[in-house]
């Protein structure tokens, strides 16, 4: 039977996902809950996923936390978030959207561009707001998605250039990640540009690991 991929596990998500699976931002819009997302993930990759988080305290007693993803014991994406306030359960709420972020990251996110304020705004409780009335909205001018994957993969190998092993190689793309999120993100819905990066991704691995032997 057919190891079913990371790619594959996207494409299903995207589909399955139901306007009741989005949760209500007010002004700002909607929001795929991040337990929806971790479910998902659980249930699609079982065992082959885990999620580990760790937080590091900082001189005013707030935290910072990174969550680590991986699948088959590689790491593949990491999402942080920092504790702004000392308030009651603002820790787990932390906890949790760093574990959001790396999600995102991944290629998990709904149909919206998720921000970190629109993350932690739907942590907060929702105030019930007057309804608005429509405005239409002018077009945007459709995004080059092939331009964005092209630029990604030239990131992709100048980092690989710069870096001495595999593991180098993932720990300097992860601040990168956190810069190029909405490119990412934007890219992911476009599954020939997602595997033309995977496969330059992967290439680059291998020419990393050749240059050591």
């Amino acid at each position: 039977m057919k190891e079913r991929t990371l790619q594959d596990a996207i494409v299903q998500f995207r589909k399955n996902i139901d306007d009741s699976d989005y949760a209500n931002l007010g002004a700002k819009g909607k929001y795929l809950t991040v337990p929806y997302r971790i479910k998902f993930v659980r249930d699609f990759f079982g065992e082959r996923m885990s999620i580990q988080t760790d937080s590091t305290e900082l001189a005013n007693g707030s935290h910072k936390f990174r969550a680590n993803i991986y699948i088959d014991d590689k790491l593949v994406s990491v999402g942080e978030s920092k504790q702004m306030k000392n308030a009651d359960k603002e820790f787990e709420k932390q906890q949790t959207v760093s574990i959001g972020r790396g999600l995102s990251i991944l290629g998990f996110f709904g149909d919206e561009l998720a921000t970190a304020e629109e993350m932690e705004q739907f942590l907060k409780p929702q105030k019930k707001e007057t309804p608005k009335p429509i405005v239409k909205l002018v077009p945007k001018q459709k995004v080059n998605i092939e331009q964005m994957a092209n630029d990604w993969i030239e990131v992709l190998k100048k980092t690989a250039q710069h870096s001495v092993s595999v593991g180098k190689f993932e720990q300097n793309l992860n601040p990168l990640r956190k810069e190029y999120i909405s490119e990412l993100q934007t890219i992911y819905t476009d599954l020939i540009q997602f595997q033309r990066i995977e496969t330059a991704y992967i290439s680059l691995q291998k020419q990393i690991t050749n240059r050591k032997q």
